[in-house]
């Protein structure tokens, strides 16, 4: 049997910790706790979590901070952020540096269970995810140009599918991020890729959010962004 995936959670409030140890707990997942966003990278290096879910608000060392230092030695460990206050500057400076989402308090615990599952299943194998099914996944066959060519081929469609508006305003950064990936992926400039991708799906996540995107495209693309990082092994 394959090993429990293991969750970090960083927050500075006791009930916090233990309302999230006991959700996960329940649903299969080994739960590592830090009080304090020292501990959590101190703890983070030790135990080598498979997912983090980080306070963006403590008194030692702010959650963005501790984002940053991770993103400069784990580039792909899924990280979603948790806040008090709806801060739009702080959760757009979160996904730059790469996290999966920001979420506010109190938890919608249906989003958040699916949100871990969804940050497993893009970083581990099928079998070493709870309750995922080998099946379930699909690798299909890339193309002679490679996955990086394909998304990026799929984001121009998607955005000549868009309104003039919401073209002008996200259509044209989501094609420069694309084609940014590909040109950084033929020249090999590996951390150069990770920028453009993180970038890439940032602005994806805007498109969803504002409905310039429907659901289904934001999943079809974030799932073309997985396979195109595993393809030059930066899964």
């Amino acid at each position: 049997m394959a090993d429990k995936s293991k969750i970090l959670v960083v927050d500075d409030e006791p009930s916090v910790l233990e309302i999230l140890t006991e959700f996960f707990t329940s649903k299969g997942y080994e739960v590592i706790c830090a009080s304090g966003g020292l501990e959590g990278l101190s703890k983070a290096e030790m135990h080598r979590p498979d997912v983090i879910l980080l306070d963006v608000r403590m008194p030692d060392l702010d959650g963005i901070t501790v984002l940053r230092r991770i993103r400069e030695v784990n580039p792909w460990v899924g990280i979603l952020m948790m806040s008090g206050n709806a801060d739009t500057e702080a959760a757009k400076e979160t996904l730059q540096l790469g996290a999966f989402d920001y979420i506010l308090k109190p938890f919608d615990f249906d989003y958040l269970d699916r949100a871990v599952h969804k940050m497993l299943t893009a970083a581990a194998p099928a079998d070493a995810v709870p309750g995922l099914e080998t099946s379930s996944v699909s690798t299909p066959e890339a193309s002679q140009h490679g996955l990086l060519y394909d998304l990026a081929l799929e984001v121009f469609k998607v955005a000549r599918t868009m309104t003039s508006e919401s073209r002008a305003s996200l259509g044209t950064a989501l094609e420069s991020a694309a084609l940014g990936a590909v040109q950084k992926g033929v020249s090999g400039e590996k951390q150069e890729v990770i920028r453009s991708l993180n970038h890439l799906r940032m602005l994806l996540r805007f498109a969803r959010d504002l409905n310039d995107i429907p659901d289904d495209v934001h999943r079809d693309l974030e799932a073309k962004i997985v396979r195109a990082r595993r393809s030059i092994g930066l899964g």
